[in-house]
């Protein structure tokens, strides 16, 4: 069984509850704690965590579908897979998230608007990446984590003609 969660820094600039609404466009099937909107600035307010455990990664599936990024999405997840195979964790824009749409950062990168950090883990992850991430072109071009066509870890695309 493969468990999820998401995490997302909040800074005392940000509006919680546009943050709350993007990740509930992604990850609707989470218990989310209220939040309050933002603070009138200038504020003496700390930042802060929206956190939330066991969420439903159908949506975020249905997106990765509808936009056809599922072998982008099996790469990202793919980058941080620990050694025992058992965890990952990959960021998304906060962004694009609140448009409903799914947008990876690659480690290190700053995004406008910020990220979420999903964590996911469970016993044989890799085998559920490529099934979770599957579409019909892999009946013509198999896929598979870490492949030799895996995207760079740099974001940038790799052929099967490459060195």
């Amino acid at each position: 069984m493969v468990t999820a969660s998401v995490e997302a820094g909040l800074a005392p600039t940000d509006d919680a509850v546009l943050v709350r609404n993007a990740l509930l466009e992604l990850f609707p099937i989470s218990e989310l704690p209220d939040v309050e909107p933002r603070p009138v600035f200038p504020t003496s307010e700390t930042t802060g965590v929206l956190y939330a455990r066991n969420v439903e990664l159908t949506r975020l599936q249905e997106r990765l579908q509808e936009q056809r990024i599922c072998d982008t999405a099996l790469d990202t997840m793919a980058f941080a897979l620990d050694e025992d195979g058992q965890s990952t964790c990959f960021s998304i824009s906060r962004q694009a998230a609140l448009a409903g749409k799914v947008a990876f950062v690659l480690p290190g990168e700053r995004v406008l608007g910020g990220t979420f950090e999903v964590s996911i883990s469970g016993e044989g992850l890799a085998e559920w990446i490529e099934e979770f991430t599957w579409h019909p072109g892999r009946g013509s071009v198999p896929r598979n984590v870490a492949d030799e066509v895996a995207m760079r870890s740099d974001g940038s695309s790799r052929d099967w003609f490459d060195d």
